[in-house]
């Protein structure tokens, strides 16, 4: 890797243009979905046989499991509209130039012109 690509990530990570929390989430996400089958299968199969019994215990894993999903897929969905948001507001930028730069400037004598300076006084008769 040369040094100035390195450079170049160095100082993307330490601007913030790169979020690195969405790759942090995904991680945190497999994490506790091996916590939670292994919390369910523990008491599944546990020597103390259980009181709730086998059948509340998987559907109570399968409900938890189905929350730990929808709470990380709302915390991966704020990141990815912040990355859409910022794609929009670079596509306007770029948009924005383009026109500009088909733009004829002003001439200054235009903008003596009493009807194309708004700060001139026009009297009405």
């Amino acid at each position: 890797m040369p040094a100035t690509q390195i450079t170049t990530s160095l100082i993307r990570y330490l601007s913030l243009d790169h979020l690195i929390a969405p790759f942090l989430i995904k991680a945190i996400y497999w994490v506790g979905l091996i916590a939670i089958l292994s919390a369910g299968f523990g008491n599944l199969f546990g020597g103390d046989g259980a009181q709730i019994g086998a059948p509340l215990t998987i559907i109570a894993m399968l409900l938890t499991l189905l929350l730990w999903r929808l709470f990380s897929e709302l915390l991966i969905l704020a990141f990815n509209i912040y990355a859409r948001l910022t794609e929009i507001r670079d596509l306007l930028a770029q948009r924005q130039a383009r026109v500009d730069s088909h733009r004829k400037p002003a001439s200054i004598s235009s903008l003596k012109s009493p009807r194309l300076n708004p700060l001139s006084k026009v009297q009405h008769d």
